[in-house]
């Protein structure tokens, strides 16, 4: 796993980067003591697992992990206790309280690297299984074309039909590859190789525009391949 560190305290930066010289299954990329050159870092490189301090200059850990892709995993570091609760509602793999042994960074690390072989498993699945009108229907992945919140229902688009799924967008974003399926509103899950276009505030799939909210732009944005 590739690792970016980001922190502005240069000492705990190089323990950091001593940890992850001494696990073979991960390989040190690069340290950025800011959240500005971190952005910067991560427009041009990939990023498999960041170590993000929640204490930062110019803006917070908390706020740079919100705008990450959703296949880079974030360990996130601090001396104070009080930010693992919001941290963790943002899906981070791990929270570090300093200072941490070699024994707690382990942990933390493998944690995330059983999550990448999970993902990696879902991910080479072409299928999905959903209970719609009292029956398991077998949908193909490529078949779908966006998936839309309803209440307490969704209802996944594919070319041909719509199923009406009781479940929660979350639940269903859980279970679709990352790299293919990207939340662009609060309400949308959409494939993003049936995207039409793209414009400041909306996503064109067939004849269907979808909203592409301002929560999700950047991380939608920074997630899509442009040229």
């Amino acid at each position: 796993m590739n690792c970016l560190i980001v922190d502005d305290d240069r000492a705990w930066a190089k323990l950091i980067e001593n940890y992850i010289g001494k696990t073979n299954f991960l390989q040190y990329l690069h340290t950025c003591y800011s959240p500005i050159d971190a952005a910067n870092f991560l427009r041009k490189n990939k990023v498999d697992l960041i170590f993000l301090d929640i204490e930062l200059p110019e803006m917070s850990g908390l706020d740079l992990a919100q705008t990450l892709s959703k296949d880079t995993q974030v360990i996130f570091m601090s001396a104070q206790a009080n930010y693992a609760v919001k941290a963790f509602e943002i899906d981070v793999t791990d929270y570090i309280q300093k200072p941490v042994s070699y024994k707690r960074f382990l942990d933390s690390v493998q944690k995330a690297n059983k999550r990448e072989e999970e993902q990696d498993v879902l991910e080479s699945k072409d299928h999905i299984f959903v209970k719609s009108a009292n029956k398991l229907l077998k949908i193909s992945i490529d078949d779908i074309r966006w998936i839309e919140a309803m209440s307490d229902y969704i209802m996944i688009h594919t070319k041909e039909k719509r199923h009406l799924v009781l479940s929660s967008l979350k639940a269903i974003e859980d279970k679709l590859p990352s790299r293919k399926f990207l939340r662009s509103h609060r309400s949308f899950i959409v494939n993003i190789d049936k995207i039409v276009s793209i414009d400041d505030s909306a996503i064109v799939i067939d004849d269907k525009t979808i909203p592409l909210g301002k929560t999700y732009k950047t991380k939608f944005l920074q997630s899509i391949r442009t040229i």
